[in-house]
């Protein structure tokens, strides 16, 4: 299974050295001569024989090891896995942030992983190859929302208890002017078919229309006619909106509201009937490899609970896979095919097989919550 790669050709040149202290550096190595077609020896009495086609050079890996990053709430760290493809995920390491670590954001290009800590009203920045933090970030009150721009050089964090969303300089984390929105945000989202809009709900307000559009280019906020919004997401191919619905674990709720991103208005509702559908996995948050099958969207199921596999064309749940109580975030490993999907209750990054959909590990991390994944050649 190949997939949707996202600019990362810029970073891996950057990180081969500091990657060499790493085990097992190196994909599968292709046959030079596979390339050349073998040589037929023809009679010369005989027509001249058609050479054999070229036998097919493989693909090259993609790496040699995915690193995946694990916001651990009750321990106030973030938690390193490393998995080599056919070999299970081992913990390798823990880097301590601020208070509560909760929603995570790994840049497009691979460089970065952002984590909110949601109890200090701080951003955490980590270098993913040396696997420590170089800057923590002064944000608003209780930072929820995180997103990068698709260049990756703008790093976005909104906030529960404030009305505005940072935004900083990638590199040098300089602040720059905030997107004054009037609201408390609850999530975000910034497409890669609309890099100027960024998309968020809003949280603690009595306001209407809790699904509103920032224009970067014009700084105007549009505000889509729906209520009752938890988190928005683009479909695969970024042709459609989705919501979900409550977001409270106590008020399940199996309504997704779908929109039209040229137009921002409501389309349809579904009901996604016996279901609780939360998150997804989003372009410029949750890693930087994506499922190549773009008719499929991954949806955390907190009645399940599970996740749950959707034909978002078709309108209807194709696939389940049970997990423990409140899924929340999933990241892609393409060279394995698998998934890895944090749930916070039992403290596990689950690994799933892509094609059957079934468990092959359980890796403890205590509170797990936003996850992230980054290539090691």
């Amino acid at each position: 299974m190949r997939l949707a790669k996202i600019g990362v050709l810029s970073f891996i040149a950057t990180i081969v050295i500091a990657a060499c202290v790493a085990d097992g550096i190196g994909g599968p190595v292709a046959d030079p001569a596979a390339g050349v077609a073998p040589q037929v020896s023809v009679a010369a009495s005989l027509a001249p024989v058609e050479p054999s086609p070229p036998i097919p050079t493989p693909d090259p890996a993609l790496y040699s090891k995915l690193r995946v990053f694990v916001a651990s709430e009750s321990t106030n760290q973030v938690w390193v896995l490393e998995g080599a493809k056919g070999q299970p995920y081992q913990l390798v390491g823990k880097i301590p942030v601020g208070m509560l670590p909760h929603q995570m954001g790994t840049s497009p290009d691979g460089k970065w992983i952002a984590v909110n800590n949601r109890m200090a009203n701080t951003t955490s920045i980590i270098d993913p190859i040396a696997m420590k933090e170089v800057a923590r970030l002064a944000v608003g009150k209780q930072p929820h929302a995180i997103t990068w721009s698709p260049d990756a050089k703008t790093l976005f964090v909104g906030h529960e208890r404030d009305t505005y969303i940072a935004r900083f300089e990638a590199g040098t984390w300089k602040p720059l002017p905030p997107l004054m929105v009037g609201a408390p945000q609850h999530v975000m989202t910034i497409p890669r078919s609309h890099p100027n809009e960024v998309w968020f709900t809003l949280t603690n307000t009595s306001e209407a229309d809790v699904l509103r559009v920032y224009d970067l280019a014009t700084d105007k906020v549009t505000r889509v006619k729906v209520g009752d919004v938890h988190d928005a997401y683009f479909t695969p191919d970024e042709s459609e909106v989705w919501s979900s619905s409550s977001g409270f674990l106590d008020k399940p709720s199996d309504r997704m509201v779908i929109y039209d991103p040229n137009t921002k208005t409501v389309k349809s509702e579904i009901h996604l009937v016996g279901h609780y559908p939360f998150h997804t996995m989003k372009v410029n948050q949750d890693g930087v490899y994506f499922l190549p099958d773009k008719s499929i969207m991954v949806i955390s199921d907190h009645t399940m609970p599970g996740l749950m596999y959707v034909d978002w064309r078709e309108r209807r749940v194709v696939g389940e896979t049970k997990l423990g109580q409140q899924p929340f975030h999933t990241a892609y490993d393409p060279e394995g095919e698998r998934l890895l999907t944090t749930t916070n209750v039992d403290g596990m990054v689950n690994v799933i097989d892509v094609r059957t959909h079934e468990v092959l590990q359980k890796v403890p991390v205590p509170k797990a919550h936003g996850i992230g994944v980054v290539p090691i050649p």
